[in-house]
């Protein structure tokens, strides 16, 4: 037990000895004789002893009485002391709180100054990163201008002379009702498939003040249940008078009939049996159609109101490329003429497939040759370029001295499209006709394509 509960037990027990003493002493008096005369008391024994006795109880009481006002006066002592130690027990609380409160509040500023800490070190670490990103872009910056400088000096030296790498700039327009653009550009990144088309007025016709007589197409095929795309070369006859028009005519009808016809073509061209005759029956059928919209250009301008055949000659060839993800593509080319389909692998230029294999002894044309088209299946691995080309492109890409320089800026990566114009339309000795060419960057899949990009 506490000394505060032994204190009150105390107090207790003095209270109850007083009253108890009180009351003997009450009694006493009550039930003691009457005394007697001094005389007669000293002269009775018996009354001093019973004097004498109750002396010495009231000597004891008076003890007891004593006793217990000690005792309270200890109880008071301790009651003090028991004060003055809870006293001092509350201000050692007190303090106790207060420096309680105060780590609290230290703890607090503490996790502040942590979390601000940590902002300030993921600050640093973006800042970082982002000086990082910066000097990498900077980096590859500085590369690719320094190896478009290189490209520019290399292009000063060599077969190809010293003229700068840009497209001709034509002294004069071209006459004639059926004229166009001096030259054109298209292009496309399809995933894993790159796409560039460019047509360029030859120098002998801009010499002669003529104008450019080939077309280029690239459209995606629609109607063919997979993705499939369309890309075709018309070159006109040096001798058309309307072979420009009819070059445009034939590329325009050729991506018309080739999604008329695109669900049978789906069928022949992916389907699990491979039907060749099926296909070669509607290339032929596609062709004639593209044939009887050509001879409209002239309708009326003929002998006796017949379409002029000779005013709109044009050698069409024409790719089927199917797309998407794939580590062999597939591809359909076919046409009627003299232009050709020219693959670069391993730094080499090789003919792949021309249409005019199919008449040796004289050279194909559309309109009057719709149904002797030619036609080949063929695949391309990863890395491969394919070119369809009009004849004087095939013509400059095959040769020994200009054809290296083509397939050192082709081969691997995909140009730009002014960059891809300027380097159709690089000043190289050649027959003088028009150039036209689509090329097909296969990169097998989307992710190696956007790896190559410039």
């Amino acid at each position: 037990m506490t000394t505060t509960t032994w204190l009150i037990i105390l107090l207790v027990l003095s209270v109850v000895a007083n009253v108890a003493l009180t009351a003997q002493l009450t009694a006493r008096r009550r039930t003691r004789p009457t005394l007697l005369p001094s005389t007669t008391v000293a002269d009775s024994p018996q009354a001093l002893r019973e004097l004498e006795s109750t002396r010495l109880e009231l000597d004891q009481a008076r003890r007891a009485a004593d006793h217990a006002t000690g005792l309270v006066q200890g109880r008071d002592l301790e009651l003090g002391r028991v004060r003055g130690l809870l006293a001092q027990t509350r201000a050692e609380a007190a303090d106790a709180a207060a420096a309680a409160e105060e780590a609290l509040s230290l703890r607090k500023e503490r996790e502040e100054l942590l979390a601000r800490l940590r902002e300030l070190e993921e600050e640093v670490r973006r800042r970082s990163r982002e000086r990082d990103d910066a000097q990498t872009q900077a980096l590859t910056r500085i590369h690719e201008l320094e190896r478009r400088l290189a490209e520019a000096e290399d292009s000063a030296e060599g077969p190809l002379g010293p003229e700068p790498l840009s497209p001709a700039i034509p002294r004069q327009l071209p006459v004639g009702r059926d004229t166009t653009a001096d030259s054109s550009v298209d292009g496309a990144d399809l995933g894993p498939v790159v796409v560039r088309a460019a047509s360029a007025r030859g120098d002998r016709a801009r010499h002669d003040g003529e104008h450019r007589r080939d077309a280029v197409l690239l459209r995606f095929a629609e109607e063919i249940p997979a993705p499939t795309l369309l890309s075709a070369v018309a070159a006109g006859s040096p001798r058309g008078r309307w072979s420009q028009s009819a070059a445009d005519r034939a590329c325009r009808s050729l991506a018309t009939q080739v999604g008329r016809y695109g669900e049978g073509l789906g069928r022949a061209l992916y389907g699990p049996d491979g039907d060749d005759g099926a296909l070669g029956a509607l290339l032929r059928t596609a062709l004639q159609g593209v044939a009887h919209s050509m001879r409209l250009v002239t309708r009326g301008e003929g002998p006796g109101g017949e379409a002029d055949d000779a005013a709109i000659e044009v050698a069409l060839t024409g790719l089927l490329t199917r797309l998407g993800d794939g580590r062999e593509r597939e591809h359909l080319a076919f046409g009627v003429g003299d232009g050709a389909l020219l693959r670069l692998r391993d730094g080499e230029w090789s003919t792949v497939f021309t249409p005019g294999d199919s008449a040796p002894h004289r050279t194909l044309r559309m309109p009057a040759d719709a149904a002797r088209v030619g036609w080949e299946r063929l695949t391309t691995l990863p890395g491969d370029v394919l070119a369809v080309c009009s004849p004087p492109m095939a013509e400059l890409l095959l040769r020994d001295d200009a054809g290296p320089w083509f397939a050192a800026r082709w081969a691997g990566r995909q140009p730009y499209l002014t960059s891809f114009l300027s380097e159709v339309n690089v000043p190289v000795r050649s027959t003088g006709g028009d150039r036209s060419v689509v090329c097909l960057w296969d990169f097998g899949d989307a992710r190696e394509a956007r790896s190559a990009t410039p």
